[in-house]
């Protein structure tokens, strides 16, 4: 799947493109400010940086030496400002386009491999009375979070697989099982859907009587 990133090195930016590219930066991230509530450098910081990178930059035109260094200093300044940033917006979008988007970040996307391994069995599946006659409830501890399982239960022998028939999909780590004939001793097995259909291993069975 896409994962979409901020860039965090500016070294091939030139340097009439360094400033711009910072200033809508600030600009974004302070407009977008309850996305980016905490940021790594202060957009106060930030905006002082640019000025500065801005004001370097026109007095390098000059050639002197100092001029040149200092403009080299302003410059190492802003980088690393902007990379710090860009590594803290990463930490929030966790990959997302549209927050990385609107911290006016430039980005990139690559391709991140989907983990099509079957996810392991659920385990520790208990049974109990559910809220009306006729149900169980289930609770199970699936392999992975957040994870959706489906549930089958049968009314014969556990060991036969003709005799399982799914009765749900669930989220997390419980189901309830309804419309149950009471008397009857059921049989209740779990497992969990991974990516790309892959489906992982069934829990061991747990049995009650219907109540």
């Amino acid at each position: 799947m896409n994962n979409t990133k901020a860039i965090t090195d500016f070294s091939n930016y030139t340097a009439p493109e360094l400033g711009p590219v910072a200033q809508h930066i600030h600009e974004r991230m302070v407009a977008k400010a309850d996305i980016f509530a905490s940021p790594t450098v202060a957009m106060m910081a930030l905006d002082t940086s640019v000025g500065d990178y801005n004001t370097k930059l026109s007095a390098r035109a000059s050639r002197a030496t100092a001029d040149i260094l200092a403009f080299k200093n302003a410059r190492a300044d802003l980088e690393t400002a902007l990379g710090r940033l860009g590594h803290y917006v990463n930490d929030v979008a966790q990959g997302d386009a549209v927050i990385v988007e609107r911290s006016g970040f430039p980005f990139y996307q690559t391709q991140r491999p989907a983990n099509t391994i079957a996810p392991g069995a659920p385990t520790n599946l208990r049974l109990r009375q559910g809220g009306m006659s006729g149900s169980i409830l289930a609770r199970h501890k699936p392999q992975r979070q957040p994870s959706t399982n489906e549930v089958q239960i049968s009314t014969g022998n556990p060991n036969t697989e003709a005799d399982w028939r799914t009765v749900g999909i669930f989220q997390g780590q419980k189901a309830e099982i309804t419309g149950l004939t009471p008397g009857t001793n059921i049989w209740v097995r779990v497992r969990t859907m991974g990516l790309r259909g892959v489906m992982g291993d069934w829990s061991d069975p747990a049995q009650m009587m219907v109540i």
